[in-house]
């Protein structure tokens, strides 16, 4: 019974270990304002940060950008969703990655600490 319980107890932190992701530090961010398939609207939301993270590509406060048709969705607990619930996260910080047309292909919900991390990389590449 005992290496029973240690092992249930060894593979339940195990997987919480296994659960952790690391969002990619070459994705752009920007907050989600809209989604109208196969478009998204983005904002950099006025915060300086967001501007410099996604290099510019949101010169003005809000813009459109196409999606792809196989689009991935990962929420805050790194789940797949279906593209149907991405409009329930408006407003919320977004990294996103596109392909060479420009056209998103992915997108993370980010979580509070995440969304904190991507902004201590940008005050570091501040001059």
């Amino acid at each position: 019974m005992k290496k029973i319980l240690t092992t249930l107890f060894i593979l339940l932190f195990s997987s919480v270990a296994w659960a952790q992701r690391a969002v990619p530090a070459d994705m752009d961010i920007a907050i989600l304002k809209q989604v109208n398939y196969p478009q998204v609207v983005l904002s950099n939301g006025g915060i300086p940060w967001l501007k410099i993270l996604t290099l510019g590509w949101l010169d003005n406060n809000v813009s459109a950008f196409n999606t792809t048709h196989d689009l991935r969705i990962k929420d805050e607990r790194n789940r797949f969703i279906v593209r149907g619930k991405l409009p329930y996260h408006t407003g919320k910080t977004v990294a996103l990655r596109r392909d060479a047309a420009g056209n998103i292909t992915e997108i993370w919900l980010l979580t509070p600490a995440e969304k904190q991390a991507f902004e201590q990389r940008a005050a570091i590449r501040q001059p």
